[in-house]
Protein backbone atom coordinates (compact mmCIF):
# COMPACT_ATOMS: atom_id res chain seq x y z
CA UNK A 1 0.00 0.00 0.00
CA UNK A 2 1.43 3.47 -0.90
CA UNK A 3 1.08 6.37 1.17
CA UNK A 4 1.55 9.71 2.15
CA UNK A 5 3.62 11.23 4.87
CA UNK A 6 2.81 14.85 6.03
CA UNK A 7 5.01 16.71 7.90
CA UNK A 8 4.69 19.88 9.56
CA UNK A 9 7.01 21.84 11.36
CA UNK A 10 5.81 24.66 13.76
CA UNK A 11 8.27 27.04 15.09
CA UNK A 12 7.26 28.36 18.29
CA UNK A 13 6.82 31.77 19.65
CA UNK A 14 9.71 32.10 22.64
CA UNK A 15 9.19 30.12 25.83
CA UNK A 16 5.89 28.72 24.21
CA UNK A 17 7.28 25.07 22.88
CA UNK A 18 5.13 23.49 25.98
CA UNK A 19 1.84 25.51 25.33
CA UNK A 20 2.15 24.96 21.09
CA UNK A 21 2.51 20.99 22.02
CA UNK A 22 -0.18 20.75 23.87
CA UNK A 23 -2.75 22.18 21.25
CA UNK A 24 -0.99 19.89 18.35
CA UNK A 25 -1.61 16.69 20.88
CA UNK A 26 -5.11 18.00 21.32
CA UNK A 27 -5.83 18.37 17.92
CA UNK A 28 -4.23 15.13 16.66
CA UNK A 29 -5.83 13.78 19.58
CA UNK A 30 -9.16 14.87 19.23
CA UNK A 31 -9.80 15.26 15.31
CA UNK A 32 -6.91 14.25 13.53
CA UNK A 33 -7.10 10.51 14.93
CA UNK A 34 -10.35 9.66 13.82
CA UNK A 35 -10.48 10.91 9.91
CA UNK A 36 -10.46 8.46 7.14
CA UNK A 37 -7.46 8.03 5.81
CA UNK A 38 -5.47 8.46 8.61
CA UNK A 39 -2.86 5.46 9.32
CA UNK A 40 -0.68 7.25 12.48
CA UNK A 41 1.40 10.37 13.63
CA UNK A 42 4.23 11.02 15.31
CA UNK A 43 4.83 14.74 17.38
CA UNK A 44 8.27 15.53 18.20
CA UNK A 45 9.63 18.60 20.21
CA UNK A 46 13.32 20.10 20.01
CA UNK A 47 15.49 19.69 22.40
CA UNK A 48 16.33 23.63 21.41
CA UNK A 49 12.79 24.71 22.43
CA UNK A 50 12.11 26.47 19.05
CA UNK A 51 10.17 23.92 16.80
CA UNK A 52 6.96 20.99 17.46
CA UNK A 53 7.28 18.77 14.56
CA UNK A 54 3.73 16.80 13.77
CA UNK A 55 4.74 13.70 11.08
CA UNK A 56 1.77 11.81 10.18
CA UNK A 57 1.00 8.86 7.43
CA UNK A 58 -2.14 9.14 5.32
CA UNK A 59 -3.73 7.17 2.51
CA UNK A 60 -4.43 10.00 0.36
CA UNK A 61 -3.16 13.60 -0.05
CA UNK A 62 -7.23 14.51 -0.41
CA UNK A 63 -8.14 12.89 2.77
CA UNK A 64 -5.53 15.69 3.93
CA UNK A 65 -7.42 18.34 2.53
CA UNK A 66 -10.14 17.16 3.42
CA UNK A 67 -8.93 17.22 7.20
CA UNK A 68 -8.64 20.75 7.15
CA UNK A 69 -12.52 21.62 6.17
CA UNK A 70 -13.14 19.49 9.91
CA UNK A 71 -15.18 21.66 12.06
CA UNK A 72 -13.16 21.08 15.02
CA UNK A 73 -9.86 21.04 13.37
CA UNK A 74 -10.26 24.87 12.23
CA UNK A 75 -11.90 25.67 15.53
CA UNK A 76 -8.94 24.47 17.18
CA UNK A 77 -6.66 26.66 14.97
CA UNK A 78 -7.63 30.00 16.98
CA UNK A 79 -6.14 32.86 18.72
CA UNK A 80 -4.40 30.69 21.23
CA UNK A 81 -3.37 28.25 18.83
CA UNK A 82 -1.49 31.67 16.64
CA UNK A 83 -0.21 33.48 20.24
CA UNK A 84 1.78 29.90 20.62
CA UNK A 85 3.26 29.48 16.98
CA UNK A 86 5.28 31.84 14.58
CA UNK A 87 5.28 30.00 12.02
CA UNK A 88 3.65 26.41 10.39
CA UNK A 89 5.59 25.00 7.29
CA UNK A 90 3.40 22.17 6.08
CA UNK A 91 5.00 19.38 3.58
CA UNK A 92 3.56 16.65 2.02
CA UNK A 93 5.47 14.03 0.79
CA UNK A 94 5.13 10.74 -1.54
CA UNK A 95 6.98 7.65 -0.42
CA UNK A 96 10.12 6.84 -2.38
CA UNK A 97 12.14 4.61 -0.71
CA UNK A 98 12.31 2.92 2.66
CA UNK A 99 15.42 1.61 4.68
CA UNK A 100 14.01 -1.69 7.17
CA UNK A 101 16.44 -3.21 9.71
CA UNK A 102 17.68 -6.60 8.43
Amino acid sequence: MSKITFVNIFTVQPGRQEDAFQRIHQIYTEVVKYQPGFLDAQLLKSDDGEKVTAIAHWESAAQIAALRQHPRFQALHDEEFYQAIAKVEPHVYSSAFEVFPI
